[in-house]
């Protein structure tokens, strides 16, 4: 058992600038009829959140239920968007452009490091980056280090303005083209987890 919710990062926002760009996101949405205006406790996992408003349905490719799902969290500050269990399947460097599902400085991992290595790797520089801090990674094929926020994470997302939208169904492609109209036109990403 467990709770499903899908996600929606902004990958251009700035902690300055999040708190901004969340509201109107939250305006258009509401001005849709996607969610309500007000903020409930029981709209969220852990916090507030918009309930659904009476257009909810129009935003899911199917409702295997029916009903109406919990609601949307805004989320603002710096964040690890993933699955909810570690899902990331693999990264991308960001300067060769290389796919791996393990990375890191050669002499901290040989020929024997085995992919959880890696990912244990990506989600402690996720971690520094997420308590203010500047993490870099060193690819393990062209030996550059980039901060973890270039690297492109298979199903998860570093952003400063984030959606969880909480026990829907698959969102269609038009919420993530409404998100990102609301934004001004910046990178949106999605997934989906299970807690």
């Amino acid at each position: 058992m467990g709770t499903y919710f899908e996600w929606v990062a902004d990958l251009d926002a700035t902690e300055a600038e999040a708190p901004e760009l969340g509201r109107r996101v939250v305006d258009a949405l509401v001005a849709r009829g996607v969610l309500l205006p007000e903020l409930s406790s029981d709209a969220a996992l852990g916090g507030v959140g918009h309930p659904p408003g009476p257009a909810w349905a129009d935003t899911v490719a199917r409702s295997v239920s029916g009903e109406a799902p919990w609601g949307m969290q805004v989320g603002v500050g710096r964040e690890v968007y993933d699955g909810g269990q570690g899902a990331v399947a693999a990264v991308t460097c960001p300067g060769c452009f290389v796919r791996r599902s393990f990375f890191g400085p050669p002499e901290e991992f040989g020929p024997t490091c085995s992919d959880e290595d890696g990912l244990r790797w990506f989600y402690d520089a996720a971690a520094t980056w997420r308590s203010d801090g500047v993490a870099d990674l060193e690819c393990r094929t062209c030996g550059a280090a980039a901060p973890v926020t270039r690297w492109t994470a298979d199903a998860a997302a570093l952003a400063c303005l984030g959606f969880t939208f909480w026990g829907w169904d698959e969102l269609l492609p038009e919420v993530t083209e409404w998100i990102a109209a609301a934004t001004g036109g910046h990178r949106i990403v999605r997934g989906s987890g299970k807690v």
